[in-house]
């Protein structure tokens, strides 16, 4: 008796995690078992890694499908057939097949991440790409890639609508709608990169490398966000990381992406835009500091940096490193700064410090490296990822740890 060939095939799809998985009828002697596995990379209990699991099995030859209703968050799960036979023939090969799974789990290398409680999204961004994370699944929901390199990004709310701000480095900066990310607008600002933008008080602070007034000379340029129009020009480094201060919309710093040591300078601007005062921290540069690390303290009064979380005051005192053999990744706090939420990127942890008394009062344990951390309330949200280093594709995880 000639035993037809076994085939295995997806049937039907019934939504991105349930699925009808068919085989045809094996007509053989001496069947035993249907074996149907599936293999695939996701967190299972607290371990993420790759995983083989046996999901059916069935004696009976006439039973050739399963539905697979408890699918893995991950993003190709395979699956292998084996018939179990007396009479097995060393060396054959099972049939399977492949499930990629839509909005699933995001695998990029992040370069960083924008929390809005407002929407309920987190913004997770690469060198060219955008993608929107929904807060309570932590699932993609919407991405958007770019032509040319993007700097660091801001949100807003302007005329009642939700806006992404996104520098690119082609010498634009681009207004999205920040729920669809479609296009609404741009304003060409010149140079070949723009390190960042921030959005105050109806204002686009801009850093970009534009040198038509001379290298190293008022390279951030304040647009009108209504009309567009250029307002003022500052600042002396190119390309910078801008961040403003908590619990004011006219105070921020401004830190080059391309310098070592980078230090920062401090800017006070009027309502419309026009510089107030600004101080160099030229005397900052001995002490650890990182732009790709870079936090406000809630009441505005200092900021913190680096993975050793260097707290400097904004009239850029040296205050402290919270830890000198550290590997911190990202901070949060509490609501008036006198607790600190410290990301260890090397032993899968958040330090629980106590400031300014820097005492260390326990910790929470992360699934993954951290790489951004926000708190929610009585809620710490933790975007991490399974490299260590931020120069390898990760899986992102988004941990949900509460206080």
């Amino acid at each position: 008796m000639i035993v037809e060939k076994q085939t295995l095939k997806i049937d039907q799809v019934i939504n991105d995690s349930t699925i009808v998985l068919s085989w045809n009828k094996y007509t053989g002697a001496s069947f035993k078992q249907y074996t149907l596995t599936r293999q695939g990379t996701y967190l299972k209990g607290d371990k993420f890694g790759q995983y083989y699991d046996t999901v059916f099995t069935s004696s009976n030859a006439n039973e050739t499908s399963f539905t697979e209703n408890k699918m893995p968050l991950a993003t190709d799960i395979f699956y292998f057939l084996m018939v179990e036979t007396g009479t097995d023939v060393p060396g054959s090969y099972p049939p399977q097949v492949i499930y990629t799974r839509p909005n699933s789990l995001l695998h990029c290398i992040p370069t960083d991440v924008i929390f809005s409680k407002t929407l309920n999204r987190l913004y997770i961004f690469e060198q060219k790409k955008i993608n929107i994370i929904d807060y309570f699944t932590g699932r993609p929901v919407l991405s958007k890639e770019f032509p040319a390199g993007i700097g660091y990004c801001d949100l807003a709310t302007y005329n009642g609508s939700n806006e992404l701000y996104v520098p690119g480095n082609d010498g634009w900066v681009n207004i999205l709608n920040a729920t669809t990310l479609e296009q609404i607008d741009h304003i060409y600002v010149a140079g070949y990169t723009i390190g960042s933008v921030l959005s105050r008080n109806g204002k686009l602070y801009v850093s970009s490398s534009d040198q038509s007034l001379g290298a190293f000379s008022n390279n951030m340029k304040i647009y009108d966000r209504a009309t567009k129009a250029l307002v003022s020009r500052v600042g002396s480094y190119y390309p910078s990381r801008l961040m403003a201060f908590d619990n004011t919309n006219l105070e921020m710093i401004e830190m080059n992406l391309n310098m070592y040591p980078s230090y920062p300078t401090y800017y006070l601007f009027a309502p419309d835009g026009t510089l107030v005062f600004s101080k160099g921290g030229s005397s900052l540069g001995n002490y650890n500091m990182s732009t790709s690390i870079l936090r406000s303290f809630p009441y505005g009064d200092r900021f913190i940096t680096s993975n050793f979380g260097t707290v400097i005051s904004k009239s850029f005192a040296f205050e402290r490193y919270l830890k000198q053999d550290g590997h911190y990744a990202d901070f949060a706090f509490n609501n008036n700064g006198t607790v600190i939420y410290a990301a260890d990127a090397q032993s899968k942890k958040i330090d629980v410090i106590n400031y300014p008394a820097n005492t260390n009062t326990g910790s929470y344990p992360a699934k993954l490296y951290p790489f951004k951390l926000f708190r929610d309330d009585n809620m710490l949200i933790l975007v991490s990822k399974t490299s260590q280093d931020n120069y390898s594709d990760s899986y992102i995880l988004v941990e949900y740890i509460k206080l």
